[in-house]
């Protein structure tokens, strides 16, 4: 059992609700679970199951609608922006969207809020492993969907994270080269937290545990 000390990110009864339309739709209905340090915890669902609500909530970028989200035993701010510092301190995010600044170079994009002075060097040794040391210097309109997908991956792993929250991140990815992102992200975060949403339940082999969404609500399987 792990001590409360180790416990990184807590979701406890956490339900999303919009309007769409005349509709009220709820997209994340009463999800509960834990990930400690250490941990490498999958979430599988398919299509309009909530995944991606969910890592919302989860990253900080949204409030629940009821339920709280703590990171490192802190419940986050119902605003973004006021927990935007602790998200840049101790959390990579990889989206199925890049959302990389057009204008700015691989390398700058990665290094951009790091606070580690050993980030640099870092960056060098992850963009070697991944295939991605001759695009550095590159801006994300020359690259293809994959290597703009790894250079997330790099800006997600720069600053050398406690946890890392990872929404598709061999969606656009063939099989070899998606398992060896998965392998990357596990033996960076081997003694952290990593959370990978994927619909191929085949990239979560070695898994601690994994949970099933659906109507956005958890099942574990």
């Amino acid at each position: 059992m792990n001590a409360p000390t180790d416990v990184l990110l807590e979701a406890l009864d956490v339900t999303l609700e919009y309007d769409d339309g005349s509709r009220r739709v709820r997209a994340v209905d009463g999800v509960s679970f834990t990930l400690a340090r250490g941990m490498f915890l999958g979430l599988v669902g398919p299509s309009g199951s909530g995944k991606s609500s969910l890592m919302f909530l989860l990253a900080g970028l949204r409030p629940p609608s009821s339920g709280e989200v703590r990171l490192l035993g802190k419940p986050l701010p119902a605003s973004p922006d006021a927990s935007a510092s602790a998200r840049r301190e101790h959390v990579g995010f990889l989206f199925q969207e890049p959302f990389l600044v057009p204008y700015l170079s691989v390398r700058e994009n990665a290094l951009g809020h790091t606070t580690d002075a050993q980030a640099s060097a870092r960056l060098d040794e992850l963009a070697a492993e991944i295939g991605m040391a001759d695009k550095l210097e590159e801006r994300p309109h020359r690259l293809s969907g994959g290597e703009r997908q790894r250079a997330s991956l790099l800006r997600a792993l720069a600053n050398d994270p406690e946890l890392v929250l990872a929404d598709e991140p061999t969606a656009n990815l063939d099989q070899t080269t998606g398992r060896a992102v998965i392998d990357l992200l596990r033996r960076q975060t081997r003694a952290k937290g990593l959370l990978v949403v994927t619909h191929d339940p085949s990239m979560l082999t070695g898994a601690d545990r994994v949970l099933f969404l659906r109507d956005g609500r958890l099942v574990e399987g």
